[in-house]
């Protein structure tokens, strides 16, 4: 019987710079496999048989989705036996537990010398424009969110928090009930979603497909959605439940969504940039509105008019920023591509697959 995959970014292009949880997930999984070497589109091809091979063996497995490339898988996690398969190219992951949970394989023996130096100065060229377009790329994103906080501080004047204060107390007894583990609850962490080339993109729907209740959010920027996440992931650990905590591709700071695996529940932001609505036909979809207790003024409305334009624009040129940025990542893992000794990769990874079956 074969197993599943579920889908994540892994890495998002942020206000704050680019963000990963790889070194959470290495400190989750109980053996992690550091692949070294230069970023290139066998080493995502390696990643795709990875998983497969386990999928083929009835395990669920999680994908982590590259940015800015739509088809590049940068990391695999198998969920049951707990192993992570992580590209370490670009995020500066080292082993800690060497001889224990971490292990090293280096592929850049697989790079022919003779055809590095044939490619030296177009690399040389694609790797400053890469730095170049990213820089300008967060550059934008970071303006984008200090426009967004602009918009959250109108709205926040106009919100009753008490009035929301009472409604998060009435959900958390509505989801916990009297339920206390005698346990440790565990904590986890995964990131939503991120801006892309082809504009902002989430996986929600592979994340939360087998999950029985989903509550979406709806309320206005800076009405406490995060926190009020937060506030439930801290109350479902208090009480001895695992809490996973999905993080927003924006604003590296704010919670996106929280997951009590234990409970099948889970509750998410579903305003823009990533709406969502229940789905006909699946019964454990509800609405959470708190946008009920933000009273909008018309001169507030006003204000928020003229921030929702320059923050558009700014996402838009951060987006054409993005489009240049993922032009010079594929041209340098085309080039590289080229270099690599096709014996040598076989050679290199024929014993990681023979490893695993025993």
């Amino acid at each position: 019987m074969n197993g599943n995959v579920t889908y994540y970014y892994g890495h998002a292009l942020t206000g704050q710079g680019i963000k990963h949880l790889y070194k959470e997930m290495m400190d989750e999984a109980e053996l992690v496999y550091i692949l070294q070497g230069a970023p290139t589109f066998k080493g995502s091809e390696l990643l795709k048989e990875l998983g497969y091979f386990y999928v083929k063996q009835g395990f669920a497995v999680e994908w982590y989705k590259h940015a800015l490339l739509e088809d590049i898988v940068e990391a695999v996690y198998v969920q049951g036996c707990n192993r992570l398969f992580v590209w370490s190219s670009g995020w500066g992951i080292e082993p800690v537990f060497l001889g224990t949970k971490h292990r090293v394989m280096s592929f850049y023996d697989c790079l022919e010398e003779i055809q590095l130096e044939r490619v030296g100065e177009q690399l040389a060229t694609a790797m400053t424009e890469r730095e170049s377009w990213r820089e300008k790329c967060i550059s934008k994103l970071n303006n984008a969110k200090k426009i967004h906080d602009d918009w959250e501080v109108v709205t926040q004047s106009c919100m009753n928090w008490q009035a929301l204060n009472d409604q998060v107390e009435n959900l958390k007894t509505d989801v916990f009930q009297s339920i206390v583990l005698n346990k440790t609850g565990v904590r986890t962490h995964r990131l939503l979603g991120t801006l892309t080339p082809r504009g902002t993109e989430n996986t929600v729907d592979s994340i939360t497909k087998n999950v029985s209740r989903r509550l979406m959010i709806k309320g206005k920027p800076g009405t406490g959605k995060s926190s009020l996440m937060k506030g439930l992931a801290d109350e479902a650990n208090a009480r001895g439940l695992d809490a996973q905590i999905i993080w927003c591709g924006l604003d590296s700071n704010s919670v996106d969504m929280v997951i009590i695996p234990e409970l099948n529940f889970c509750i998410f932001d579903s305003t823009e940039p990533h709406i969502f609505d229940p789905q006909d036909g699946r019964l454990g979809d509800e609405i959470f509105d708190i946008g009920k207790h933000c009273a909008i003024s018309q001169e507030a409305e006003v204000q928020i008019e003229d921030i929702r334009a320059k923050y558009k624009e700014a996402m838009q040129d951060a987006m054409g920023y993005s489009k240049r940025y993922a032009e010079a990542e594929y041209t340098i893992r085309r080039l590289l591509d080229n270099c690599v000794s096709s014996s040598l990769w076989r050679e290199k990874t024929a014993p990681l697959f023979e490893r695993l079956t025993k």
